[in-house]
């Protein structure tokens, strides 16, 4: 695998986004990281165990290396250009020995160098990967980045096509600073129907005219291609949407700092509980850098609000008599209570994250569950910027003033 093909691996990918904080502080003491191949990742599951396995330890002898779990249980001495297993706390029937493709060298905020060692197979024998099958890839949902890169990874082919793209991108840079976002939007739109063209030529004609198998390229092109040009595209949103972003967070600090709750803002007595979970997952919005990502973050927080009430609820019922009645929840109520998780979560670019995701995605049903968590999260701020603090409901005496981002995270 060329080093070109790093960004394009599946564990790679994930490494520096899902367990980020393994991955910096790898980087900060000049940690060793093995990335397998594509191929040798079909099927394994990226899980803590298999990242800790990967990022080695090297030890006063410069040939020999631990594993980073707490117990660094797994240890590998370096030969020539192969890792031999040499110490794991599994059974192993024969000496596992992994032949080292190529070698990069990396550079870490202070400079110094690490190494990055891109493998022929995982360094645990228990990690094998699965045989290819189309029927498998075909029939996936494409619910994240992550899933998106799995997806476009599965095949030399596909990977053969988007090693065009960086340079393609590099080229594409300098000229959409100078355009407006609707010319930014049409590019990049007119660039991901060029690689979904490409990618859906590499099949069988009957394959071409599935709708589903089309779809499945459309979403994993489309999010690969925005996540790697955020950086530049969001800046333009954000400097495009800056008003309104600083309008919404100035308001959401002033009604934070009074102790605004939800039956302030007309939900239910009984539906004003804490939503820590709710207020946690729609703070990481501003970190995310694609639209799916986006877009799920927006689900999740919905999902996790109706999860912490539905649990409310049981514990309200245990100590409520078999005459009592919660009320139902309606989506009415649903408003104030996502406008309160907004202002908990203080997020830094809620106008700007809304266009974004409504503008650089080409994918979403109206009727997709995503698409109700958009409209709602749009309807919520159109609420939001309706309140004066000085103006709000009084509070309920039952109701007890909600913990913010930062009490949260103390």
């Amino acid at each position: 695998m060329a080093a070109d093909e790093l960004e394009y691996n599946v564990y790679y990918h994930t490494l520096q986004n899902k367990f980020r904080r393994k991955y910096e502080e790898a980087l900060s003491k000049c940690w060793t990281l093995c990335i397998p191949s594509t191929s040798a990742l079909r099927g394994i599951d990226i899980t803590k165990q298999f990242v800790d396995i990967h990022v080695l330890i090297p030890h006063s002898s410069s040939s020999y290396y631990t594993s980073s779990d707490e117990n660094c249980a797994f240890g590998f001495e370096l030969k020539g250009s192969c890792l031999i297993l040499e110490k794991a706390p599994i059974e192993t029937a024969e000496k596992h020995i992994v032949q080292i493709l190529s070698e990069e060298t990396g550079y870490n905020k202070e400079l110094q160098q690490y190494k990055i060692l891109i493998t022929d197979k995982p360094l645990s024998p228990e990690y094998k990967p699965e045989e290819a099958s189309s029927v498998t890839v075909h029939n996936k949902n494409i619910l994240s980045l992550t899933d998106a890169v799995d997806f476009l990874t599965q095949s030399e082919a596909y990977i053969e096509i988007l090693v065009k793209l960086g340079p393609e991108l590099r080229n594409l840079y300098p000229t959409l600073m100078t355009e407006s976002l609707p010319v930014v939007r049409e590019k990049m739109h007119d660039l991901m129907g060029r690689y979904w063209m490409a990618i859906l030529k590499t099949h069988t004609l009957d394959r071409q005219r599935d709708a589903r198998f089309q779809n499945l390229i459309s979403i994993s092109v489309e999010n690969y291609i925005m996540s790697r040009m955020h950086d530049l595209v969001f800046q333009m949103v954000s400097i495009a949407h800056e008003e309104e972003d600083v309008r919404i967070l100035s308001l959401v600090k002033e009604l934070a700092s009074v102790g605004v709750t939800a039956d302030q803002l007309g939900a239910p007595e009984d539906f004003a509980v804490p939503l820590p979970a709710a207020v946690v997952e729609l703070a990481s919005l501003d970190s995310l850098n694609c639209p799916i990502d986006k877009l799920s973050c927006l689900r999740t927080t919905l999902d996790l609000i109706l999860a912490e009430l539905k649990g409310a609820i049981v514990d309200a019922q245990s100590v409520l008599s078999k005459d009592s009645q919660l009320p139902t929840l309606t989506t009415d109520d649903l408003i104030p209570l996502l406008v309160t998780v907004i202002i908990q979560a203080k997020p830094l670019h809620m106008a700007s994250n809304l266009y974004y995701m409504e503008n650089f995605q080409w994918t979403l049903s109206p009727s997709d569950a995503i698409s109700f968590s958009l409209v709602n999260f749009k309807a919520a701020i159109q609420e939001l910027l309706t309140l004066k603090p000085t103006s709000l409901r009084p509070r309920s005496e039952k109701v007890h003033r909600e913990l913010g981002l930062e009490d949260l995270m103390k």
